[in-house]
């Protein structure tokens, strides 16, 4: 073999080597192997909250938004419940974390408990189809959605992920 042909053969093997993992994860990919993420809740498209718009929206802070009607019956008393146990099982990162409700406009908002930010809007057609929460992120973007059916201790470990992976966020 020439010296040449040995340089080219060199550089396939070098070309080869860096190509491989791109080559092998499009591959298992394409094959259906490898499935996509573990979330519990819903993975929202990455877009602005309908209400993140609002004055009195918090910057800079993840929210945790729930709907609530005009008067809160047994389910929405009960949201209210799980969504404070979820913020509170944050431990010291539960500061990152604020809980929202949303009413319509008309609502009269009642005293408010502290870490809590009521907002009256009327946006509200599209997000009060569906019974449960929303996670938005410090920027105002939605995140994830989770039905009142989901399993509390579930939702509490994603978020302790989502709050420690996103740490220098919020």
């Amino acid at each position: 073999m020439t010296k040449q042909g040995n340089i080219r053969l060199k550089l396939a093997l070098m070309l080869l080597l860096c190509a491989s993992p791109v080559l092998a994860s499009w591959g298992l990919y394409r094959s259906g192997w490898v499935e996509g993420g573990r979330s519990y809740g819903q993975l929202l498209p990455t877009e602005p909250f309908v209400a993140s718009g609002l004055p009195d929206w918090p910057r800079q802070r993840w929210a945790l938004v729930s709907v609530e009607p005009a008067a809160c019956d047994a389910a929405c008393r009960q949201r209210r419940f799980v969504l404070k146990q979820i913020q509170t099982a944050q431990g010291e990162a539960a500061s990152r974390l604020v809980r929202v409700r949303l009413h319509p406009v008309a609502t009269q908002v009642r005293s408010q408990e502290p870490g809590v930010v009521s907002l009256a809007t009327k946006q509200l057609n599209a997000l009060a189809e569906r019974p449960g929460y929303y996670l938005v992120d410090p920027l105002g973007n939605q995140v994830m959605f989770y039905p009142d059916s989901a399993d509390p201790s579930r939702v509490i470990r994603e978020l302790t992920r989502v709050l420690k992976t996103n740490n220098g966020l919020g």
